[in-house]
Parts: C-alpha cells; sequence; structure tokens
C-alpha cells in the first residue's frame, strides 16, 4: 500500500525497471509516462504533508498559490527547484499526439530530483521574517 511521498517515488522507481521474465510489461514510453505521473503525485504530497506541518491554512489554497509562497518558508533555491521538476513532470504526464513520451532515462533523473526535495521538505524550514 502506497502512503507517503517516498513511497509514491519508489514505486515509479518500481515502475521503470519492470522484472526482466515478464514480457508482458508496458512499453518503455508508458512505463516511463507513468511514472513521471507517480513523480509529479509525490511531489503534490510532499507539498501537502509540509504545509500541514507548517501552516494547515494553506492546505485550503491551490496549488500555485502553494508553490508561490513556498520560497517564504524554505530556502529560495528549493522551491524554484520544487517548481522546476514539478512542471518538467507535469508536462511529461500529459499525453500530445505530436510528442514522444518522456524517456526512462528522463524520468529516472526527475526521480533523483523529486527525492532530494522530499527530503529538503521534510526536513526543516527557513520563514523568512519581514
Amino acid at each position: 500500500m502506497i502512503r507517503t511521498p517516498h513511497d509514491l517515488a519508489a514505486a515509479a522507481d518500481r515502475l521503470l525497471a519492470p522484472p526482466a521474465d515478464n514480457p508482458h510489461t508496458l512499453a518503455p514510453g508508458l512505463r516511463a509516462r507513468a511514472a513521471a505521473a507517480l513523480l509529479r503525485l509525490a511531489l503534490d504530497e510532499a507539498m501537502d504533508c509540509f504545509w500541514r506541518r507548517v501552516h494547515p491554512a494553506m492546505t485550503h489554497c491551490r496549488g500555485r498559490t502553494k508553490a508561490l509562497c513556498l520560497e517564504w518558508y524554505v530556502p529560495p533555491s528549493v522551491a524554484r527547484q520544487w517548481y522546476a521538476v514539478w512542471s518538467a513532470v507535469s508536462a511529461a504526464c500529459h499525453h500530445h499526439t505530436y510528442e514522444l513520451p518522456p524517456t526512462p532515462a528522463e524520468v529516472r533523473a526527475w526521480s533523483a530530483d523529486v527525492r532530494e526535495l522530499l527530503d529538503a521538505l521534510a526536513h526543516g524550514t527557513e520563514r523568512v521574517e519581514l
């Protein structure tokens, strides 16, 4: 059972590396797109967990608002990285007939970034006082 953002990221990694003895696995492009969807969900869940811990009222805000306010509670580099990775993973989740799906290598790179962000959001905050 998947319970945490880390569990979702681990499920994405397992999806990118299917067992070799199973010939009935999804095509690599479909696995990569599905893994990207799991990574996006992991980022969204991590953001919700962060706001529940730091400022519970923010859990009722829209995703864009949460992302914009993030830089006031974590180092700006973390907030920028979160938005960049979330945008890339989100774009990979959307199917367009004129675009190729993400490659498993791209999704693996995003997975490493997602794990880094999950750790950054789970540990500490740096509230900026004006």
